[in-house]
């Protein structure tokens, strides 16, 4: 029995979330409300909210079962583990990044990510609540962690000799990053269609950051 309560829950959340990919190709997230996707999955308001108690939790849900999870984790241990120069390994993460954001662009979750940021961007407390439960942002934040841990690693070595505080070259890391996503986030807002060639340009962008930092660090 509790096996068949499972599936038949499982059945109903993927249903909700497929609705709602629909509803997000036909309009902007910021003009979505709850009564859309109740209206598209034809159920009365008491069921839908059996499953979500808003709609917020729909598009962390909707974002993160469309997120390739671990991918970029795995591609930023590999190469942390690798016997590659430590300043080709460096490098590599930061391309890694950026391959990974390019990829989550050409989807309709990265769509809806950069508008639900737009959505927020003046809410902070709701910023706090829903960010922090993406895959998204954890495997962005690991990848950035996990860069931090090996510079500091190689400058206690002797192997990176920084020519600028280690803390500000970091600080310079996360507006980079910050940046690159608020860009996102205006072309997004904006209705830009020139967001696919943007997508594309972010590897390089992320392989100009990796080659500043390196200067840095010689």
């Amino acid at each position: 029995m509790p096996k068949v309560k499972d599936e038949y829950l499982a059945d109903k959340i993927n249903f909700i979330l497929a609705c709602t990919e629909e509803i997000l190709k036909e309009k902007p997230l910021y003009l979505i409300t709850m009564r859309d996707i109740i209206k598209k999955a034809n159920f009365s308001q008491g069921v839908i909210y059996r499953y979500y108690a808003n709609i917020d939790e729909i598009y962390v849900d909707f974002i993160n079962k469309h997120t390739d999870y671990n991918t970029l984790e795995q591609r930023i241990d590999a190469l942390l583990s690798s016997n590659q120069s430590e300043r080709i390994i460096l490098e590599g993460c930061f391309i890694a990044m950026g391959e990974y954001i390019q990829e989550l662009m050409k989807s309709i979750v990265g769509k809806t990510f950069f508008e639900l940021t737009v959505l927020y961007s003046c809410d902070l407390e709701k910023r706090t609540s829903i960010f922090p439960k993406l895959k998204f942002k954890k495997s962005l934040a690991y990848a950035q962690n996990k860069i931090t841990e090996y510079v500091m690693s190689n400058v206690k070595k002797g192997i990176f000799q920084p020519q600028i505080p280690v803390g500000s070259i970091i600080l310079f890391v996360s507006a980079f990053i910050d940046g690159i996503a608020q860009s996102i986030v205006l072309g997004a807002a904006g209705g830009n269609n020139q967001n696919s060639e943007s997508a594309t340009d972010i590897p390089e962008m992320f392989q100009t950051l990796a080659k500043a930092i390196i200067n840095f660090l010689e």
